[in-house]
């Protein structure tokens, strides 16, 4: 089924800004994908990143805030087809939450649009801008 951004605000109520094209369809793929200042990488390229094995999630019918901020990353999923290690919505700064997922999801945020992303299990993060200088500021 062809998902665009119309459908996805049909089905979560959810909208986006108005630069962006509804009619578009959204791709779903299963690499590492950004999404303004979160990054999702497939969890069997991070081996060392610690997987919850107790405290799994569902995704509910009104999604679930991945990344909080001005605008949250939402993660919507099909009832009963993603789980995700359950973090509090209301904090800022998330280290890592790992997700698993039987059916393709979507990530939406209001500027950015709509990411999808096939069937698996992913770590998501926040994502930092890092500048070469950085110490050199700091230490002038």
């Amino acid at each position: 089924m062809m998902i665009t951004l119309n459908t996805l605000t049909t089905r979560t109520g959810h909208t986006f800004d108005d630069h962006l094209d509804r009619t578009l369809t959204i791709p779903v793929l299963g690499g590492i994908q950004a999404q303004g200042d979160l990054i999702v990488i497939p969890a069997d390229l991070l081996p060392g990143v610690p997987q919850p094995v107790e405290k799994w999630e569902w995704v509910p019918a009104e999604g679930s805030v991945l990344l909080d901020g001005v605008h949250p990353h939402m993660l919507f999923a099909e009832p009963g087809t993603c789980r995700f290690r359950g973090f509090p919505v209301s904090l800022i700064f998330v280290d890592w939450t790992v997700f698993e997922a039987t059916a393709p999801v979507y990530l939406m945020h209001p500027e950015h649009g709509a990411t999808g992303l096939a069937p698996g299990r992913y770590t998501a993060r926040r994502q930092r801008e890092w500048r070469a200088n950085a110490f050199q500021a700091v230490c002038d």
